[in-house]
């Protein structure tokens, strides 16, 4: 086993989780067709299954936990809350501007020549330190153990 998802699993036994982690389980396929086929040699459709921890570098709900009262129903929730406000618009008319000039920059040679230094390379956000570093997988090579750790956090989320 990986020194990582050694820690990882000696974490979890100890219910010491430093970090959130999302759980992701991800299913691949891949077609290999075969040039020329045989009894032997056929096309194939390959399943595979992906499965890992991933860190979350910014921390969700603001570092509240998530609970069954705090948590709303879908009618519950008024229907202009999910309306941009003025502010929104405001912002998404600014980032628009940004990336639209950043395309014009990179693939028209007037603006490339003319108007690169006015061209904003990276929107700056409240988590953009955070995002910059790259994220920490724990990978999961046995699937049993990956739902072992998806029944613990079901556990804990539920607070049972």
């Amino acid at each position: 086993m990986c020194k990582a998802l050694t820690t990882f699993v000696l974490m979890l036994a100890a219910d010491v989780v430093p970090h959130r982690y999302a759980l992701v389980w991800d299913n691949t396929q891949k077609l290999v067709v075969s040039r020329d086929q045989t009894r032997t040699k056929k096309n194939q459709m390959m399943l595979w299954a992906n499965a890992y921890a991933a860190k979350n570098r910014v921390a969700s709900s603001a570092g509240k936990s998530v609970t069954s009262q705090s948590t709303l129903e879908a009618c519950d929730i008024s229907l202009t809350s999910f309306l941009p406000s003025s502010d929104d618009v405001d912002l998404l008319r600014e980032r628009m501007v940004q990336m639209v000039s950043q395309i014009l920059v990179a693939h028209i040679n007037y603006f490339a020549q003319n108007c690169s230094s006015a061209v904003v390379r990276h929107v700056t956000h409240a988590h953009s330190s955070e995002s910059a570093v790259k994220t920490q997988l724990v990978i999961f090579f046995n699937v049993h153990l990956m739902l072992c750790v998806s029944k613990w956090f079901h556990k804990i989320a539920s607070g049972s």
